[in-house]
């Protein structure tokens, strides 16, 4: 059994954890930790880039990243000295399912910030000015990273693994896609998608839930828009039929970057706790687990070797991940693959279950230190609807999990003749 040095009274929980729904369709959670100073909001709500059309790919995350570029009451620099006159912070950010955004203020100016939040979702008018800047910034990244091996390599991966799904598609788009793109194009795809329904914010920090609902109810809480619509449902996937391999050529790179992986369970589902205890085994725990220390320590193959499991709504993947040169691509993929063979074959050891078992158990209140921390956890409960008490239940979870658990569920995932193997680098000899 995991020694436990913590009480899990003290991690969030239904006794100090508020959450209010709200008649625009929006939900609040709220905890305070009154020894800050400072309230952190975060939150999501619709548009993600899984439902764009093919021709506009990338317009989610070109509105997102103009939000902030001028509404009808603050123009660009009026909109950022009001910010930065508070001291506060705001991002935006857009996923494939959601558009995302942090900020950060003191206490007195949450009411400010908040309604500022409103302003820049309810009112922005894209101004042609920003508009061709921030156009520039994104075809510009698109160009730097289509030289990057790493991102090439996932490019390629999502490809072959999700193909007529629309993950398959990278979140920012294509160059030729960006170029259709026009103001109005993101004015009718921020007045249809952009909007309360399915908004869920957390608020942490030195605030009363009291204070923080007030708040929000007086702007977030208020917003309307009756233009908005639903966000379709993400279609299926289809299962992987044998090995899939794909290669994306860059010449002059002394780097190759291969990702393997497959499907992986639900993140709602009972499969994903095992598949998360034992991705710590295969390849996070320590140096980066069995992959880091067969592939990097012992054989020197690659920079970097480590496992990787997905999280989210949709479906996602669990990985491996290596940096190698590519001189030494096959016989890291052979190490790799060899490596899974065990995973999915062999019992892991009571000693590696039980060190990570700890690690994780222990990780917890050090995640939830922060208000960022304790915010990311608590739009996690609504997102995956796990209830007020999950993460005080978590430790005996973690404890709950055998190796038998660890070997059914990498049986179930891991096939390995069936694989997606996708690299970036030099050309293939």
């Amino acid at each position: 059994m995991t020694e436990q040095l913590f009480s899990t009274d003290a991690l969030p929980g239904p006794d100090d954890i508020t959450r209010q729904s709200f008649d625009n369709g929006s939900l609040l959670l709220t905890r305070p930790n009154m020894s800050s100073p400072a309230v952190l909001i975060r939150g999501y709500l619709p548009p993600g880039s899984a439902f764009e059309n093919p021709e506009k790919y990338g317009i989610a995350n070109f509105m997102a990243s103009m939000l902030t570029a001028g509404t009808r009451k603050h123009a660009f620099r009026e909109l950022h000295d009001e910010i930065e006159t508070m001291g506060a912070s705001l991002s935006i950010s857009s996923g494939g399912l959601a558009t995302s955004f942090s900020a950060q203020c003191l206490r007195e100016d949450l009411p400010r910030l908040l309604a500022l939040i409103r302003e820049v979702f309810s009112e922005p008018t894209f101004p042609a000015k920003q508009f061709q800047r921030i156009k520039t910034q994104l075809l510009t990244f698109l160009s730097i990273q289509a030289q990057d091996t790493a991102a090439m390599a996932d490019q390629a991966f999502d490809r072959a693994i999700y193909r007529s799904h629309p993950y398959a598609i990278p979140e920012l788009g294509f160059p030729h896609t960006l170029q259709m793109i026009t103001r109005e194009d993101l004015k009718d795809f921020h007045q249809r998608f952009l909007g309360p329904k399915g908004m869920v914010v957390a608020i942490c920090g030195g605030v009363q839930p009291e204070e923080a609902l007030g708040a929000f109810e007086r702007s977030l809480g208020a917003w309307i828009n009756p233009a908005q619509q639903p966000q379709p449902e993400l279609p299926p996937v289809e299962a992987l039929q044998g090995i899939i391999r794909e290669h994306v050529t860059l010449e002059e790179k002394s780097q190759t970057d291969l990702v393997i992986g497959t499907f992986a369970p639900k993140t709602t589902g009972p499969d994903y706790l095992p598949a998360q205890v034992g991705n710590e085994i295969l390849g996070q725990f320590g140096m980066m687990g069995r992959i880091g220390e067969s592939v990097r320590e012992k054989a020197g193959l690659a920079y970097y070797a480590q496992s990787e499991l997905g999280g989210g709504l949709g479906p996602t993947t669990w990985q491996v991940v290596a940096g190698v040169n590519p001189k030494n691509l096959n016989k890291a993929i052979a190490l790799i693959r060899e490596e899974l063979a065990r995973f999915t074959s062999e019992l892991v050891s009571e000693e590696e279950l039980s060190e990570v078992r700890s690690a994780l158990v222990g990780r917890l209140p050090l995640s939830l230190e922060s208000n960022a921390g304790t915010a990311s956890a608590l739009l996690n409960l609504e997102r995956y609807q796990r209830g007020l008490d999950y993460i005080r239940q978590l430790p005996s979870k973690f404890a709950a999990v055998t190796r038998e658990d660890i070997l059914r569920v990498a049986q179930t995932y891991w096939q390995t003749d069936t694989l997606v193997i996708a690299s970036a680098g030099e050309a293939l000899s």
